[in-house]
């Protein structure tokens, strides 16, 4: 069920239900009203009576004639049948007043009021004694008169509202649909959007309480944007590197179909050889590359343990150094302290240390040394290679950027998954040329550090 049929119908309940509460606390209170008037009209009336029975000649004597309006007379709307007293001198019969009158029971010597049944019919009567208990009075009212009055009291103010309720009814289910255009029509912004569109959805004419979704939903298109180009761009990268290998081997292939030539044939073997491994690493790091972009390292569990972490980065590179002849050295904080402590994920660092080394290895010298440092606050690798020229050393970091004249194999994307790397685990990573006179003499650095905060 839709939010729009959900409150409409929540509407066609809720406001019977108020109606219905409505009448009954006007009937309780119409009832309350009532019975004050007439129970207050009721006592003045006995004590006027009682007032003037003095005035009665006593029993004994003839029983005064009752008053009653001639024919001719105007009645009005009087009920003369619902209203009647009776006065009692002594223990004698009640005096007769009212030619209609009704025989009330004495009750005895009972004074305030009491409902009784008098003629199969309720009666609410009030007793009243004067002070030397000769006299007795009793007023006497039908209760259905009261009943009756407050029945049409609320059926008065019934007939207004069954009229005007269908009207409400209509006028809140018109207010609910015209709340809901804005969902509607973000609804059907939505349904029109393509679905590379990222373009923020706007705020400043939705009501408030849609306003955090729209912010929300902008959050998530922006995240969904950014994640479509670097699908793209990744994309279009990958078909961009990927060419030139395949073409390199597609080439060497050919020449192994056609040459009889053992020593040719061998030199084809090496080159598909050397074509498919750098295939397999460009893929290898295009996978990581994806997976680091789709991922979103912000809450790590435990701390770094570096030393592990470094043994396997350069386990990794043992290949490559043997085959260059590349000394690695590692080196630790001094005793008793703690190589930058921090949390992140090994596996990922495992990666970042291997690529800065890996190209630390591959565009240093031959027969050269490799040195990853650590101290409390900063991991360093140097390297003896003549670095980079100064208008690229801002770039490093790029994806697929590969300095010219390189003689190894490679797609330019290690120091890119090491920049990624580093930064979801708020590290900086810098590149600068070394011009100290350490024991490796001018080279590259790489630093990472932790980001500023703030």
């Amino acid at each position: 069920m839709t939010l729009q049929r959900r409150l409409i119908v929540a509407v066609l309940l809720a406001a019977p239900i108020a109606w219905l509460i409505t009448i009954g606390g006007t009937y309780w209170r119409a009832a309350h009203e009532i019975n004050e008037l007439y129970d207050t009209d009721m006592v003045r009336l006995a004590q006027q009576t009682l007032a003037i029975s003095t005035l009665i000649p006593p029993s004994d004597a003839a029983q005064p004639t009752p008053a009653q309006l001639p024919s001719s007379a105007d009645s009005g709307d009087a009920g003369l049948g619902d209203l009647s007293v009776a006065i009692w001198r002594g223990s004698g019969a009640p005096l007769v007043l009212d030619p209609e009158a009704i025989q009330f029971p004495r009750d005895g010597d009972r004074e305030g009021f009491a409902d009784s049944v008098v003629n199969g019919e309720p009666w609410r009567l009030v007793y009243l004694n004067d002070p030397s208990g000769h006299t007795r009075v009793a007023v006497g009212q039908r209760i259905g008169e009261r009943n009756d009055l407050v029945i049409a009291y609320v059926a008065g103010q019934i007939l207004p509202w069954l009229l005007g309720l269908p009207v409400l009814i209509a006028l809140l289910i018109y207010a609910v649909r015209k709340a809901m255009h804005p969902i509607r029509r973000l609804s059907a912004a939505l349904e029109r959007r393509s679905p590379d569109d990222a373009t923020p959805l706007p705020v400043s004419d939705v009501p408030g309480e849609l306003k955090p979704l729209m912010a929300a939903m902008n959050g998530l298109l922006a995240r969904v944007g950014t994640l479509i180009e670097q699908e793209r761009r990744l994309t279009a990268d990958a078909a961009h590197e990927l060419r030139t290998p395949l073409a390199a081997v597609r080439a060497q292939w050919d020449v192994m179909q056609r040459t009889h030539d053992p020593d040719e044939l061998r030199q084809a073997q090496a080159s598909v050889t050397r074509g498919m491994e750098r295939l397999d690493r460009l893929v290898s790091q295009l996978l990581t590359m994806a997976r680091l972009d789709n991922a979103d390292h912000t809450d790590f569990g435990g701390s770094v343990d570096w030393r592990s972490a470094a043994e396997q980065a350069v386990s990794d590179c043992l290949w490559i150094a043997n085959r260059r002849d590349v000394d690695i050295a590692v080196e630790w904080p001094a005793p008793g302290q703690l190589p930058m402590p921090m949390a992140g994920d090994k596996d990922a660092l495992v990666i970042m240390l291997k690529n800065i080394l890996d190209n630390a290895i591959r565009y240093g010298p031959r027969h050269g040394r490799v040195r990853l440092s650590f101290s409390p606050s900063l991991i360093t690798v140097d390297d003896q290679g003549p670095g980079v020229s100064p208008e690229l050393l801002p770039r490093l970091g790029d994806r697929f950027l590969r300095a010219a004249g390189n003689e190894e194999a490679g797609s330019g994307l290690g120091v890119s998954i090491a920049r990624r790397i580093a930064h979801t685990h708020g590290l900086n990573i810098t590149f600068a040329m070394r011009k100290d006179a350490s024991d490796l003499g001018p080279g590259l650095r790489v630093t990472l550090c932790r980001a500023a905060t703030g």
